[in-house]
Parts: C-alpha cells; structure tokens; sequence
C-alpha cells in the first residue's frame, strides 16, 4: 500500500489482490478518533458510493501482466530520468552521525558531520531495504511468451519494490492524463493537405 500526494490529489494506492475485498469494505465505514471526531469513509476511486458523505480515496491495483509491465516500465523511466531521488547509503552513517559534505578542499581535516534522529535514521535503512529489493528483482519469460517480474530466491521479498511501483504508474496515469487535456485544449489546425 502507498500513499501518493500529487499537487491537490491525494490517494491510497493498494494491491487488489494482496488485501482483497475486505480493505475496501473495511475503509468504506465512517470512523471517530479518540477525541470523539468523525471522519468519512474512503471508498474506490472507480466506483460510483451510494454513501454521502464518502471521499474516493482508495486507488485499487489490480495486478496482471499488463500492469506488471507498465509498473515496471513507469518505474525505470522514473529512475532514468532522476525524477526519484533515493537517500544515501546508510554507510555514510557513523556513530548516529551523516556526513554533510566531504568537500576535500576545505581547510579541516575532518567532514561535518550532522547527528540524526531515530526517524530519520529509519529512512536511510529503509532506502537501503528497498535497494536491495530493486536489486533482487529478475524478468522471467513464462510458457506463454509473456515477461513476468519476481524475486530470483523464494524468501526474497519485494513489497517496497511493489509498493513505490505502484505509486509511480499511478502519478505516470495522472502525469498522461494531463497532458491529453493539454493537447486536447490546444485543438486548431495544424496543416493543409490539398491533391489536385
């Protein structure tokens, strides 16, 4: 499950097949926080609620063969273009300290170095636990000619890989979108074609 932010669009991108039906429903019921608050219920984005107050939050991927492909591919061109920046290494942690800048020029001898928190800590192993995940991920031809996308061991896993996957072919749909609303807006005549 991911949690994508676009400018004013926020949504819960999820794995259909991994929750199943139950996540929908479960999300669809209203909830109160413990300060006696009451929220409304998400439900899927696709669907038409007959709840009022329901806000489409829910964004369901259901993965086939198609959609593994294009998650895949979304997700390359993503790391292509740099448009995902992944924090360093945790190797460049010490001590509970990052270093700030290794700038062999300056006049002192050792690096700056910047404590951190235990959150951003956990933030530079979970980039490393993804890498690693990107890094266990092997195309596969099946028997019936079509590429499939897997860990190469059983016990590997790939839920981060899966989850950033998703979220970057939900803003790559929405990214499409905007620019057949921008291609559509623009219209007019673009050339003259005339046989004589």
């Amino acid at each position: 499950m991911t949690y994508a932010r676009f400018p004013k669009i926020i949504k819960i991108v999820f794995d259909h097949r991994g929750l199943g039906d139950a996540f929908p429903q479960f999300m669809s019921q209203p909830w109160i926080s413990p300060e006696g608050k009451e929220y409304p219920p998400f439900v899927l984005d696709d669907e038409r609620s007959l709840i009022h107050n329901a806000v489409p939050l829910l964004r369901s991927v259901k993965g086939n063969v198609q959609v593994n492909q294009q998650m895949v591919s979304c997700l390359r061109i993503a790391l292509e273009h740099r448009s995902i920046v992944m924090p360093l290494s945790s190797r460049t942690i010490h001590e509970g300290r990052v270093d700030t800048g290794d700038d062999e020029d300056s006049d002192e001898a050792a690096p700056k170095r910047k404590a951190l928190t235990a959150q951003e800590k956990a933030i530079f192993l979970e980039a490393d636990a993804l890498q690693i995940e990107m890094g266990n991920i092997v195309m596969r031809v099946s028997t019936g000619g079509s590429y499939t996308y897997d860990v190469a061991r059983a016990k590997q896993h790939k839920d981060r890989y899966s989850s950033l996957a998703m979220a970057v072919r939900f803003i790559s749909e929405l990214e499409e979108g905007r620019k057949r609303l921008l291609a559509g807006r623009m219209g007019g005549c673009i050339g003259v074609v005339s046989k004589m």
